[in-house]
């Protein structure tokens, strides 16, 4: 295995995409994300419910069941007759995590959740890829949205929460260690859409931060560059203290409400922190609109903003402003053509 043992971040500026994608065929995913200076990892749910974010990422948890639309449901009996066996396999996995690279392997992403991740694997080793993004759901957000059948939140069961942690740590660290055994560094993006609802003076959302922080600096410690993308405004105070590579944000959304926090935002950017983005609208769905989206006007407007000197803005990555499953295969391809122009003017500063 080729170890990466301080991997840094991908060279910037760069454009990549948030993850899902609206194709059906496996193949012409790969070969879209491949035209991103960044490859990332596919993840088309038309084909299949569980590659939506949350079944996708909780894939394994004893009880899951998902639905059409990708809303889960945790049947609590199941969980509670099986959660001892899960336990113990995600024990032994941790107990091996400094002996041996592979301890993680069983929780990688599998054929019937991510139809994509080993043609993935094989087209970045083929290519002699530099740098590669995978993402999954982060802990906050799979804690809160996951329910019962019955309808009670899962977050109310701490035992059931702390493996829900667990879990995403797994299969975080085996997909960034099976990149890394193909010498290529990889780069993980926890997707926590949920920080929309953090609140710090909550002592449940400060623990749950906290864990969230925890498992941001075990993935670095292990050899990963880390992003956390939140296509909502958050508590953008407490996200920029988090020790993370890249924060990913919808840029037409939550940019004035990050530059609110001037002083940390500089402090974040001084330590050689960086954004990543979403500068190319997902919230419409015609081709007229991305086929006239004017990208010299988007680079001017951020400029207005003093905290975007050309040097910072030659730091970013650049991507949509969240993921494309809801679009259709041609906008997402006007989206793809917007974002190499967005890099060549970027590139040419």
């Amino acid at each position: 295995m080729k170890t990466i043992v301080n991997p840094s971040t991908p060279p910037t500026p760069a454009i990549t995409q948030i993850g899902s994608l609206p194709h059906h065929n496996i193949d012409a995913a790969i070969a879209y994300s491949f035209q991103s200076t960044v490859p990332f990892l596919p993840q088309i749910p038309i084909r299949n419910t569980w590659e939506y974010m949350i079944p996708q990422a909780l894939d394994g948890l004893p009880g899951l069941e998902a639905e059409e639309g990708g809303e889960v449901f945790l049947n609590f009996e199941v969980w509670s007759g099986r959660k001892k066996t899960f336990s113990d396999q995600l024990k032994h996995a941790f107990s091996q995590m400094e002996k041996s690279l592979q301890s993680f392997d069983a929780f990688e992403p599998k054929a019937s959740t991510s139809s994509c991740w080993h043609p993935f694997l094989w087209e970045l080793e083929d290519k002699n890829t530099e740098t590669a993004k995978v993402q999954i759901a982060g802990p906050m957000t799979c804690q809160w949205v996951l329910n019962l059948k019955n309808g009670s939140p899962a977050s109310k069961h701490t035992e059931l929460t702390s493996m829900i942690y667990e879990l995403i740590t797994a299969r975080a660290l085996a997909m960034t260690r099976r990149i890394r055994s193909l010498g290529i560094k990889p780069l993980l993006f926890l997707d926590e859409p949920g920080l929309f609802a953090f609140q710090p003076s909550n002592p449940l959302h400060s623990v749950a931060f906290r864990e969230l922080r925890f498992l941001i600096d075990a993935i670095r410690k292990d050899g990963a560059s880390v992003g956390l993308h939140c296509c909502s405004d958050t508590d953008w105070k407490s996200v920029l203290e988090l020790n993370l590579d890249f924060i990913s944000i919808d840029t037409h959304l939550s940019l004035p409400s990050l530059l609110l926090s001037e002083a940390p935002l500089k402090k974040y950017l001084d330590r050689g922190g960086k954004l990543s983005l979403g500068i190319i609208p997902t919230s419409e769905n015609t081709e007229e609109f991305y086929q006239n989206f004017n990208v010299e006007k988007e680079i001017q407007n951020l400029l207005q903003n003093k905290i975007f000197t050309k040097e910072v803005l030659k730091s970013c990555l650049f991507t949509p402003a969240c993921g494309l499953a809801l679009q259709t295969t041609s906008n997402a391809e006007f989206i793809q053509e917007n974002l190499k122009k967005v890099l060549g003017l970027v590139s040419d500063y």
